[in-house]
């Protein structure tokens, strides 16, 4: 599997197993709101946005060329019903707690943090309220030479 998804697996992992916080859904594609049963709340799906990405050898070499990328990942939550903020205050605290317990996620990420937390408004958006937590992955990777 490519790095980038093993990372994103991992942080849906950890995510699922947390509990903090019920999460009801948590998943890799975006989320139809209308589509999801009350109990789904919150919900919450993750996707990479953007990366940038250096050379930290400068020759492929026999093992390859060695990168690091400082990748941004977006989890989206999404709560319903009575105090949407409290909720996605909670929420937010929770998955944060959870990522950041272990930074490392595993060998070859060097550091996860939490840089941004995005207010998202789509229209009249009651019951639900939703921001986008954008966490920065630092992450070391081999690119071979085959």
């Amino acid at each position: 599997m490519a790095r980038r998804e093993d990372i994103l697996v991992e942080i849906v992992g950890r995510l699922k197993a947390q509990r903090s916080v019920k999460l009801g859904v948590v998943q890799r594609d975006p989320i139809v709101i209308e589509e999801l049963a009350a109990t789904a709340f919150p919900a919450v799906y993750i996707e990479t946005t953007d990366e940038d990405i250096e050379d930290i050898t400068m020759s492929m070499g026999a093992s390859g060329l060695i990168r690091k990328g400082l990748m941004e990942v977006s989890i989206v939550l999404v709560v319903g019903g009575r105090e949407r903020d409290t909720q996605r205050n909670i929420a937010v605290e929770a998955i944060e707690n959870t990522l950041m317990a272990d930074r490392s996620l595993d060998s070859t990420v060097e550091d996860i943090r939490l840089t941004r937390v995005e207010t998202i408004t789509t229209g009249e958006s009651a019951p639900f309220a939703s921001c986008g937590m954008i966490f920065t992955v630092e992450y070391c990777y081999q690119l071979n030479n085959t």
